[in-house]
């Protein structure tokens, strides 16, 4: 989404003071006092203890200076906005009812709520069409629209949304699917649809130039793979054609129809195939390979904002990288041999003289494997571990045995064992390539001494080989785990952290473990395996990776072994490719902490357009652990000001950021 400062750059009118951007400084006094200077002169003063003053405040008295684009009330006072000023947010409409779907096996619903996760605007899922036309500023319906006999909606709730969208509201539905009514071909342009004839296996954008196309401009983004799936094309009256089935133009995917002062937009398949279904690793057709950019379940969210960014006056989303920056890189470690315990000093000694707490997986093989795995998590190695946590940096669990056949459901059952039992058990044997083990005893074994050896609390997990079997989400939450991190990013298709399912099923209820998956890593196959000879050439492959993450505000997690000083080197070449101005680096749970406060965040978005004035409301507990959380602000209007307040109308100190690809990022100052 490089170009999208082309298009909201030249959106964005901001009027102050006559046509003039009035920034403003934020002064923080030594006393914790923050106050708002428009003028930043710096002046001499004979008054002034230290014979300087900055705005009038004595140089002395001041603990830092952060400037502001945009100007804000001071902080400690209060403001009441005006209640008809509140943005509406987007409403999923749950149609699960009247389409008589189960929601168990569908997941349309969660796919639509997922894409409402990485949009970051402000949602609500409601079963009421009446809610959701009184309530949204944009509607996505979850499940296709049905028409005749088992009609999804009646003729009155039709009405109601034709009227809706000629209001000004935005609808975002998949296809419809039995015969079209006259309304529904007036709703969205529609003059009939069929069963795609063939299996597509993508789609493609037809019109980058618009402006509810702006996140996608790379070769992935404009060619969406989605497999061997379902799908519905449509005959347009007066609909635009968006997107086309494999570049097809008599197979339209996508369209959007505008309908006095709003769209409708129609989709030719549903959310769950093209959403969790990638995440479940169902999709066939759909590869993804290591150390590519593979954005595909995305697009929808993406599609969703940029349809509101680019048709409303104004927009606010939650944004998906932490700390204010563009994008963050997350660097991991998995240390699975003696050498890595041996080695890592050199990765940990770099990346603490950059200020980063970095992450290490440590894998616990406290017993000897003949002709497999050494014991080398012992009291030789265990020193090594207290330095790295005396430096700050955090450890996860790597498993015990790194079993490359983990992924074989049947060989690692969910059998408790005692270590001392679980080292009797645990065999590899090397001639057939069978592993014989637990599941359970590999996740709870590894937690449990490392918590006891080091007095930890232990929350993440990575599996050997990135193996996975359907017994990992079960043995996640009874081994009391967080955060997981087994997956590659382009296996799931996805840019962004996701939720954990029981089974890696449809049937499967959603843990409360977030999988953080693995964006690029040091682990090549073939040809390409990074050695001695080749390493200095693999980071610029990973910038390149991780630039295509940051334009859509996406973070990288990154896996190097410290095995060798070399890969230190690597990591350290990579980091001088960034500009850590609008970039930087984060530990692993820090960013899964961001990340599960970001998805439990509520806020509400004022807007008056007779001021131009922005106020943005959450609830005092809620900004006081998710410091880390920005918030976007996109559209067409005029802005003079933004302002955080909490709920009972205090202001609180917000850093005002100019975002390179437009709009206004805004953060609190602490």
């Amino acid at each position: 989404m490089a170009d999208i400062g082309k298009y909201l750059g030249a959106l964005f009118a901001i009027s102050l003071c006559g046509g003039q951007l009035s920034a403003q400084f934020t002064v923080t006094t030594v006393d914790g006092t923050s106050v708002q200077v428009a003028d930043g002169a710096i002046s001499q003063s004979a008054t002034a203890g230290s014979g300087y003053s900055f705005g009038g405040i004595d140089v002395a008295s001041i603990d830092r200076i952060t400037f502001n684009a945009l100007p804000q009330e001071n902080p400690g006072t209060v403001v009441t906005p005006d209640p008809s000023t509140l943005i509406k947010p987007v409403a999923v409409l749950d149609v699960t009812g009247p389409n008589k779907e189960s929601e168990a096996l569908t997941r349309n619903v969660a796919s639509a709520e997922y894409m409402m996760e990485i949009a970051g605007l402000p949602s609500f899922t409601t079963t009421s069409c009446a809610d959701a036309v009184a309530g949204a500023s944009l509607i996505i319906i979850s499940s296709p629209i049905l028409s005749g006999n088992k009609a999804t909606f009646t003729q009155d709730e039709t009405a109601m949304l034709i009227n809706y969208v000629k209001s000004g509201g935005i609808i975002v539905s998949p296809a419809i699917e039995g015969n079209m009514t006259e309304d529904l071909k007036e709703l969205f342009g529609i003059s009939g649809h069929s069963s795609a004839s063939k299996n597509y296996t993508s789609y493609t954008w037809t019109d980058l130039s618009r402006p509810d196309m702006l996140y996608f401009d790379t070769p992935e983004e404009t060619t969406v793979s989605i497999g061997q799936i379902s799908t519905v094309s449509a005959t347009v009256s007066t609909a635009t054609p968006l997107a086309y089935y494999d570049d097809d133009h008599e197979a339209i995917a996508v369209t959007c129809n505008e309908l006095e002062k709003g769209a409708a937009y129609m989709c030719g398949f549903r959310w769950r195939d093209v959403v969790e279904r990638l995440h479940l690793g169902k999709a066939m057709g759909v590869t993804g390979r290591s150390q590519t950019f593979s954005p595909y379940s995305d697009i929808p969210a993406f599609l969703i904002r940029a349809a509101i960014t680019s048709r409303k006056p104004l927009s606010a989303w939650k944004f998906t990288s932490p700390g204010g920056y563009q994008a963050v890189l997350i660097p991991t470690h998995d240390c699975d041999s003696r050498t890595a315990y041996d080695e890592m000093h050199w990765m940990a000694d770099y990346e603490s003289s950059m200020g980063l707490n970095g992450h290490y997986f440590l894998t616990v093989h406290y017993f000897r494997q003949p002709l497999y795995l050494s014991q080398f998590y012992c009291d030789e190695t265990l020193p090594a571990v207290r330095k790295l946590l005396d430096a700050g940096h955090t450890v996860g669990s790597h498993s015990v045995c790194h079993y490359p056949d983990f992924n074989v459901t049947e060989r690692f059952p969910m059998t408790p064992f005692t270590p001392e039992a679980y080292a009797e058990y645990a065999t590899r044997d090397m001639e057939t390539g069978i592993s014989t083990g637990s599941t359970l005893a590999e996740f709870q074994i590894s937690k449990e001494l490392l918590e006891k050896d080091f007095n930890i609390n232990v929350r993440s997990f990575r599996s050997g080989h990135l193996c996975v079997n359907k017994n990992f989400p079960k043995a996640h939450v009874m081994s009391g785990y967080q955060f997981s991190s087994c997956y590659t990013a382009p296996s799931l298709h996805a840019q962004f952290p996701i939720p954990q399912r029981i089974d890696n099923s449809w049937e499967g209820e959603t843990t409360g473990v977030l999988q953080i998956p693995l964006h690029f890593s040091d682990v090549y196959s073939g040809d390409e395996t990074m050695n001695d000879d080749n390493w200095h050439e693999k980071p610029a492959q990973w910038f390149q990776v991780f630039n295509k993450l940051k334009d859509n505000y996406a973070s990288s997690v990154i896996l190097i072994h410290p095995n060798r000083q070399w890969k230190m080197e690597a990591e350290k070449m990579l980091v001088d490719m960034m500009d850590l101005r609008e970039c930087g680096l984060y530990n692993f749970e820090d960013y899964g902490d961001f990340w599960n406060g970001r998805r439990d965040f509520k806020f509400d978005t004022f807007y008056d357009p007779e001021s131009g004035k922005v106020t943005l409301s959450a609830k005092a507990a809620d900004l006081a652990v998710n410091h880390a959380l920005g918030i976007m602000i996109e559209g067409i209007a005029d802005i003079s000001s933004v302002t955080l307040i909490d709920e009972n109308g205090t202001v609180h100190p917000v850093r005002v950021k100019s975002m390179p690809l437009g709009g206004f990022l805004v953060t609190q100052q602490h």
